[in-house]
């Protein structure tokens, strides 16, 4: 099977481009692909400041070595470290080593010394450790991207999770969830950073093949709390079904959802609120990271983690490591 391309061996096919690509032309492809999201759905514009969220896993680090070698936008790469055992440890080394083989900024964010762990947090209030690990993080990359004054935060969602995560909240009709199902989530200023997913066209396959076929470091052992349930192991049944049928499904649906919420303005933007306790934007009178804590931990955690954040920044936390480097994916 020979390359569209060029005469070299086709490594992957992609059956809804109906391309066969050699490695090379593989990630010169994907490359194109991210910058045309980005410019697509407006993302971010050229020379901005970027917050990544990288956990360690082949899709964020994929993510990021792409937005690496756009040069579209300056990036600092953010873990959160959950305190997990082992899984924890070997995901901060992972971002670690991926960091400084790629001569990136990083910043690991550490909060354990305030009680601010899932297993700590899971065993005190016996609530969902997904919930819990995904409140956290969002409320810390989004005041780190606030305070750290960065145009943007990026995650890694792509298209496999997008158009699950569309057709369950429909199902339930959650459409305050539907709503934040978008590729581009706009700004509050001084409240919400603006988030971008700019995966959000990309196949799992696609990024799975580009990151061991370019050796890229990234944890493949699972999160020892993770947990899919029974409606969502459904709907991705049927939507891959649904894409070996029609390849390009999944794409379609998720342009027309995005075409739609674009278009539109939630309540909670419409309308935001500060929390009473950081600041920062809430559906209430606190948001729902302070109000977690204060039932948790006995005090709102808000502030402390925002403190931490300008401290840590101020103190170097923000690091440049230099090293061999990286050569370009084409």
């Amino acid at each position: 099977m020979k390359c569209h391309y060029c005469d070299r061996e086709a490594v992957v096919r992609l059956p809804y481009a109906k391309l066969n690509l050699c490695r090379e032309h593989f990630a010169e492809y994907l490359l194109r692909k991210l910058e045309r999201s980005v410019e697509r759905y407006k993302m971010f514009g050229k020379g901005s400041k970027v917050v990544v969220g990288v956990s360690g896993g082949k899709d964020s680090v994929t993510l990021t070595k792409l937005l690496s070698e756009s040069g579209l936008a300056k990036l600092l790469v953010v873990h959160v470290n959950l305190s997990i055992g082992e899984y924890s440890r070997i995901s901060v080394e992972t971002v670690r080593r991926f960091s400084v083989e790629h001569g990136l900024d990083y910043l690991i964010v550490d909060l354990s010394e305030y009680g601010i762990s899932i297993p700590e947090l899971v065993a005190k209030t016996r609530r969902s450790p997904c919930s819990v690990c995904g409140m956290v993080k969002r409320y810390v990359l989004n005041a780190l991207t606030l305070d750290l004054g960065y145009d943007a935060l990026a995650t890694a969602h792509h298209a496999d999770d997008m158009a699950v995560y569309i057709v369950k909240s429909f199902l339930l009709q959650d459409y305050d969830q539907l709503y934040k199902i978008s590729p581009v989530n706009y700004e509050v200023p001084g409240l919400a950073a603006r988030k971008i997913k700019p995966l959000y066209e990309f196949y799992e396959f696609e990024i799975e093949t580009f990151a061991k076929l370019y050796g890229l470091p990234f944890v493949s052992v699972k999160c020892p709390f993770k947990h899919v349930g029974w409606l969502e192991r459904y709907v991705r049944e049927l939507l891959d079904r649904a894409e070996e049928e029609s390849p390009g499904f999944k794409i379609s649906l998720l342009r027309s959802h995005a075409r739609r919420t674009l278009s539109m303005r939630s309540a909670e933007q419409a309308k935001p609120k500060a929390c009473a306790s950081c600041g920062l934007i809430s559906s209430g009178t606190e948001c729902s990271f302070c109000r977690f804590t204060r039932r948790a931990l006995g005090q709102p955690m808000g502030l402390v983690v925002r403190r931490w954040i300008i401290g840590e920044a101020a103190a170097g936390g923000t690091r440049r490591v230099t090293g061999t480097p990286p050569s370009s994916v084409g």
